[in-house]
């Protein structure tokens, strides 16, 4: 699904407070479902290909407000691409102080 359709099904089925998300993208295309409490992680990836980028994530949704939705979900997308080799999201190096002086 494209991430249009992705957001969409995200609103609908808004995930509660603590639950566990598992969201994953192969070449163009997102994949996500709810992970049952007390139950195993998944792997990534499915029997037929693995994910190209993936990422469980556990924190509170905005609102139903669609707007803040569909920027929580970029900010997610970021995310998960940078732990695969994606667009640096503003880390500082480890041996300096935080905040960092721009």
């Amino acid at each position: 699904m494209d991430r249009t359709r992705l957001l969409t099904e995200i609103l609908h089925l808004y995930p509660s407070p603590g639950e566990t998300i598992y969201l994953e993208r192969v070449d163009d295309d997102y994949h996500w479902h709810i992970v049952d409490p007390g139950a195993a992680l998944p792997g990534p990836g499915s029997a037929n290909q693995a994910p190209d980028a993936w990422i469980f994530y556990s924190g509170t949704w905005p609102s139903h407000d669609t707007e803040r939705m569909a920027a929580h979900l970029d900010d997610l997308l970021a995310e998960m691409e940078s732990m695969s080799g994606g667009a640096e999201r503003c880390r500082w190096p480890l041996d300096q102080p935080y905040p960092l002086d721009h």
